[in-house]
């Protein structure tokens, strides 16, 4: 996921740079658990695919508008809080072939990069770690259906963040015949600007 996280710093960018004033002093921001989801699926012998969530999870990011390169994010996650469509496949992935929650109470995702690639889009990479295990990835964050609130009087906008990583990586390599070793984490969440300046965004 990795995470992954990853996260709500690409939409924030991708919203203040459309309209932001130069000069415009670093802006931080808390991610609210209330309103994101981070989920993540893995195919099952190439013919379904698994889905799970976590529901615990913190973290911040310091935004700067004239050098999105230099902004930062960092997200930890409560690898206890991990859930799936199924109590036996939940209790597998807490167990210690995967997450291993009991050793391993955290995953976490620090950004060391940011990259803005148009559309909309933002790359950010930096590095998971997982089960003690720390290793870079890339997530890639999306905006979409960006309207106007009139009860809040605001811009909103759908905030996607996707990321791939090889469970391989983090030495989560049981049932290799049947799982893939892909997983694909996604953060979803709902951006409202607070100021028609575009100076400050807010997660609702």
């Amino acid at each position: 996921m990795s995470i992954a996280p990853k996260i709500l710093l690409c939409g924030l960018i991708g919203l203040c740079l459309a309209g932001a004033p130069a000069g415009a002093m670093p802006l931080a921001y808390k991610i609210n658990p209330n309103s994101t989801d981070i989920g993540f699926t893995v195919d099952v012998l190439g013919l379904t695919t698994c889905q799970g969530e976590f529901s615990k999870f913190s973290g911040s990011l310091t935004l700067d508008l004239d050098q999105p390169e230099s902004s930062e994010v960092a997200v930890k996650i409560d690898a206890a809080s991990a859930s799936m469509e199924w109590s036996v496949a939940t209790e597998m992935v807490l167990g210690l072939s995967y997450l291993d929650a009991e050793h391993y109470p955290e995953l976490q995702f620090v950004s060391d990069h940011v990259t803005m690639l148009g559309d909309g889009k933002v790359r950010m990479d930096g590095t998971l770690t997982l089960r003690g295990i720390s290793h870079g990835e890339s997530f890639v964050a999306d905006l979409s259906d960006r309207h106007w609130n009139k009860e809040h009087n605001a811009e909103e906008a759908e905030f996607t963040a996707i990321g791939t990583v090889h469970r391989s990586d983090y030495r989560m390599d049981q049932d290799r015949s049947t799982l893939d070793d892909r997983v694909t984490f996604t953060i979803h969440a709902r951006l409202m600007l607070t100021e028609p300046s575009f100076n400050s965004v807010q997660v609702r």
